[in-house]
């Protein structure tokens, strides 16, 4: 999990910092690019491939064209997927938290970063649990009282209600964020990129830069895989 990226980054990280300073850069300017990438790719996904369910499920309802291999094979792809941008989102909190500190003697960076890297998980695994149990805490709620016009009733089921809509915006947040966090690290990273939409405020020009280097890393990925399935 989150948890065993972090402790496996961490020395990394260190080791980089003190004998390859440059490796800091590359390593989050290559985070950056695949961060951007994954947030293009949600977007992409998300205005064709919903039509392409819709049409799986109009077209193989009980077809064996959607076996249950095929099934898990999808969701084993998408498990991969997430623990690997969680990985690289990992790498990018732990070097942007030892950027703020280099200089400094090398115990000072150890507790700081050290610091950071369990706040960002406990953090981000305290906000899940949450989340994953609001329904179970809503049905408590709701069995308390059999009067349906109770407080505890109608918050209870406002409970119940509301969680397929917060994961729902969760997937919507989640992709804007990877933008952000890349398009933050090209602009403060890039030299050239330091002047660029500087009319555009802060949040939207990272945006904006994210989404472009996302949109041209996604074309070369998506040309590059065509080229490799013509050729072989």
């Amino acid at each position: 999990g989150s948890a065993i990226n972090k402790l496996i980054i961490l020395p990394i990280a260190f080791l980089l910092s003190a004998f390859v300073p440059i490796g800091v850069t590359i390593a989050l300017i290559l985070g950056g690019i695949y961060l951007a990438f994954e947030g293009v790719e949600k977007i992409y996904h998300f205005f064709f491939h919903r039509e392409q369910k819709e049409h799986i499920t109009e077209a193989d309802i009980g077809n064996v064209n959607l076996s249950e291999a095929e099934v898990l094979e999808n969701e084993k792809k998408k498990i991969k997927s997430a623990i690997f941008t969680d990985f690289i989102l990992s790498v990018e909190i732990i070097i942007i938290a030892l950027g703020t500190v280099i200089g400094k003697p090398l115990l000072f960076q150890i507790l700081v970063v050290s610091l950071v890297a369990v706040i960002a998980t406990v953090g981000v695994y305290g906000i899940v649990a949450l989340i994953v149990r609001m329904d179970d805490f809503g049905l408590k709620l709701v069995s308390l009282n059999s009067n349906k016009k109770s407080f505890s009733n109608l918050f209870g089921n406002l409970l119940i209600r509301t969680l397929p809509l917060i994961i729902k915006s969760l997937s919507v947040i989640g992709t804007i964020a990877l933008l952000l966090v890349a398009g933050g690290i090209f602009i403060h990273h890039i030299d050239f990129l330091h002047n660029f939409l500087e009319v555009l405020p802060g949040i939207f020009r990272d945006f904006t830069v994210g989404l472009l280097i996302g949109f041209l890393t996604f074309l070369v990925v998506k040309t590059l895989i065509f080229i490799k399935n013509k050729l072989f």
